[in-house]
């Protein structure tokens, strides 16, 4: 079953555009079945006909060898003589084109009526290639493992529908501040919905993971993508030699999920002097494995300045480094896993377009994540536990009192309801 992806949406409005697009995601996270996805769109949504889009791989090295050549006429040996314009041609995996921005570029600026669009699991390989050439030329995207909505569409259409539901309701209200209706309960779908969350809360959202059924075939599958997310994405295209230190760093990483980073301790456990620790961190945001979250300051350079939080793209990832797939009742990291996916879902709906830190003070006052959304600051706590009524903790009363926001949100286990805190409204949600 082909599950449909949320990222279609955001790349729709530019398939008819004349710029070239980049989709970068880690490895099996889907990217070719995208590209089938797209190609369906193109058919169906823009009749475009079957003869005016071409997909082919760099993995054929072959083709590879063709493209580094001669560029302009690689692509123009894709275009009919007689097909209507324009001609997408859709290269997975162009990471490993060497000088492929400097190539890009030339076809670019020698054949109209062209659509290239290229996949790449190393954010870094593309950037470096491919960014510099290609400004004002490309637009990219970045594809994630599925999210927990993408993953439901393997489960029953009623938790579709139920989550879509949900997530509209809060999407909307953050977003455009639009007035819910929101009636104080404990959520009647909360059973069968908490389900389906904490196990995506063990393994994640990698395709593969989420259509298995078999929890030794998910282990073997998380397994082996963390041995090409190595083996290929790091060895081969960044030349890392430091394969231990990598594996120690994130393993140490995997175990401080929602801390803030101490990089004196994070050295001595990868074995690393200062200078190489911060290579490392940078090839693992860069490889979409984990991301930095700063702290929320008015003073930029606080910001700046400031250690940050750690989280990972995804939680199977991380939960194979820790060497644990027990249930959320049995892990004492339960609250930091909630937290991490949180982080994922809020980078989901506001990656590139708005702004998400933590708060906390040197007393410890403390509100998980705080949302930038267009010009206002919402705070938003992290409590996977069973309400009956609605209540704060003393760390967001705390910051309402230090910022005045209009807008604060609670996510809880499974509980609906609305509180007004001086002149900020306080929306609390269900977390899935």
């Amino acid at each position: 079953m082909i599950c449909p992806r949320d990222l279609v949406t955001s790349i729709a409005p530019f398939l008819k555009r004349k710029e070239y697009l980049a989709i970068i995601g880690p490895r099996q996270s889907g990217k070719t079945t995208l590209l089938g996805i797209i190609q369906t769109h193109l058919r169906k949504e823009l009749k475009t006909k079957r003869d005016q889009i071409a997909f082919i791989t760099f993995e054929d090295r072959r083709l590879l060898a063709q493209f580094e050549s001669d560029p302009v006429a690689f692509a123009r040996s894709f275009l009919p003589r007689h097909a209507a314009r324009p001609f997408y041609l859709m290269i997975d995996e162009f990471q490993y084109a060497i000088d492929g921005g400097q190539k890009l570029k030339l076809i670019y600026d020698t054949i109209g009526d062209l659509k290239i669009i290229i996949t790449g699991s190393s954010s870094l390989d593309i950037k470096a290639q491919v960014g510099r050439y290609m400004v004002g030329r490309m637009v990219t995207f970045h594809l994630f493992p599925f999210s927990f909505g993408e993953a439901l569409h393997l489960a029953d259409r009623r938790t579709i529908s139920i989550y879509h539901d949900g997530h509209t309701k809060i999407a909307s209200w953050l977003q455009d501040n639009s007035p819910v209706n929101i009636k104080s309960r404990i959520d009647i779908f909360g059973e069968e919905m908490i389900d389906c969350f904490e196990n995506y809360c063990i393994w994640g959202g990698f395709p593969t993971v989420v259509s298995a059924d078999d929890i030794d075939v998910k282990r073997k599958l998380l397994s082996d993508i963390y041995d090409g997310y190595v083996l290929k994405d790091i060895k081969s295209l960044l030349g890392l030699t430091t394969e231990k230190n990598l594996y120690l760093l994130s393993q140490y990483l995997a175990t401080q999920i929602g801390n803030i980073v101490v990089y004196q301790n994070l050295g001595q456990a990868a074995g690393l002097d200062f200078r190489n620790l911060k290579k490392h961190l940078h090839i693992l945001r860069e490889t979409l494995i984990c991301q930095e979250l700063k702290p929320f300051f008015r003073n930029r350079q606080k910001e700046l300045s400031k250690n940050p939080k750690i989280y990972f793209w995804d939680l199977g990832f991380r939960n194979n480094l820790m060497e644990d797939f027990n249930t959320l009742d049995r892990r004492p990291d339960r609250g930091a896993i909630i937290e991490n996916y949180v982080f994922i879902r809020l980078q989901e709906l506001f990656r590139g377009y708005e702004k998400i830190n933590f708060w906390r003070t040197k007393v410890g006052a403390e509100v998980d994540f705080v949302l930038r959304v267009k010009d206002q600051i919402i705070p938003i706590e992290v409590k996977y536990s069973d309400f009956s009524s609605e209540k704060i903790t003393r760390s967001m009363a705390s910051f309402i009192d230090a910022f005045n926001p209009t807008l604060g949100i609670v996510l809880t286990k499974n509980y609906w309801g609305m509180m007004q805190n001086k002149k900020t409204r306080i929306l609390f949600a269900p977390i899935y």
